[in-house]
């Protein structure tokens, strides 16, 4: 109600207050939405003021641990220390600025041109760039296997299962001769005439009498006289060599046959090959089995990687 007192002007005045104090009274959704969002804005800018202002941070500069910033990318302080201490041969503190001004220059100019690298991919052109990168991230994946010292119950366990490996090399005179089956020779001839030989070596024949006396010839594969074992295993077959490397001095094997022809080995010397101790062999082996890890982890690399990744292949190449 209006006081009667009041002038016709200031009755209105107070009539318009009483009005808009009502009005504000009533519930207004667009009214409410826009006091909203000038609260939250104002909220928004005071935690940024005192997030921005609060002690022992920075809106912009150079962290501590960083000697430079270059495009957001850090410089460590360590690793310009170790630079500049590698290249004038001389503890930090005995480096003059001159010198290290020259040492952050050359830091600074490496991680532009690296940067450089990476924006223009360089990786995809460059055989050397991309080699690097693999070797780079073989080691990232090989620094926990080569920071590992494997216990010797690991090695010794690796050793009995590759002893082979350690042993020294063995010698042997062998010959390798054949007869082949045809029109005049059947195969079931050919295997008597095999086990007729490898009989008269065994009790006492030369190895070429053996050879003229039942028509066989050497096959070519292995030179006469004495070679290490591995000469042997690189030129036999792995079948061929298996059988070799059981027999003794003037045993000769059962027949074999392979590739159409009927094989017979006659061993006329055989030094077995020496063993050697886990010890003595123990450089050896830490060197096998690191190496045997690194390729274990770096393939589950691999196929993690291959998992994760779209590949596709052009249609004459897929499965």
């Amino acid at each position: 109600m209006v006081d009667s007192t009041l002038g016709p002007l200031e009755s209105k005045t107070v009539k318009a207050k009483a009005d808009f104090w009502a009005r504000m009274a009533e519930v207004h959704p667009r009214r409410s939405l826009v006091l909203f969002g000038i609260g939250t804005a104002l909220g928004l800018g005071i935690a940024a003021y005192g997030l921005f202002t609060a002690a022992g941070t920075r809106i912009a500069g150079v962290p501590a641990e960083d000697i430079a910033l270059i495009n957001g990318r850090h410089i460590l302080r360590s690793d310009f220390i170790a630079q500049t201490q590698i290249e004038t041969a001389m503890p930090y503190e005995m480096t003059t600025k001159e010198q290290r001004m020259k040492v952050l220059g050359e830091m600074i100019d490496e991680e532009l041109l690296v940067q450089r690298g990476l924006e223009t991919d360089l990786a995809a052109s460059d055989p050397d760039v991309r080699a690097a990168e693999v070797a780079g991230v073989q080691l990232q994946v090989d620094a926990d296997v080569l920071a590992q010292a494997p216990s010797d119950e690991q090695l010794e366990a690796y050793f009995k299962a590759h002893m082979d490996k350690y042993s020294g090399e063995g010698i042997m005179a062998l010959r390798d001769l054949v007869i082949k089956p045809g029109d005049e020779l059947t195969a079931d001839q050919a295997m008597a005439k095999a086990k007729q030989a490898a009989e008269a070596f065994r009790k006492g024949d030369g190895s070429d009498n053996v050879a003229a006396t039942y028509s066989f010839k050497d096959s070519g594969k292995i030179e006469r006289g004495d070679l290490f074992d591995f000469a042997v295993k690189i030129k036999l077959s792995a079948p061929l060599y298996a059988v070799a490397s059981k027999l003794q001095a003037r045993q000769a094997s059962e027949p074999i046959t392979e590739g159409g022809e009927v094989h017979l080995l006659l061993m006329e010397k055989r030094q077995a090959p020496a063993e050697r101790s886990f010890k003595e062999a123990r450089d050896a082996v830490i060197q096998d089995f690191k190496k045997e890890e690194q390729t274990r982890v770096e393939n589950a690399n691999l196929t993690y990687l291959k998992s994760k990744a779209d590949i596709q292949l052009a249609p004459e190449f897929r499965q």
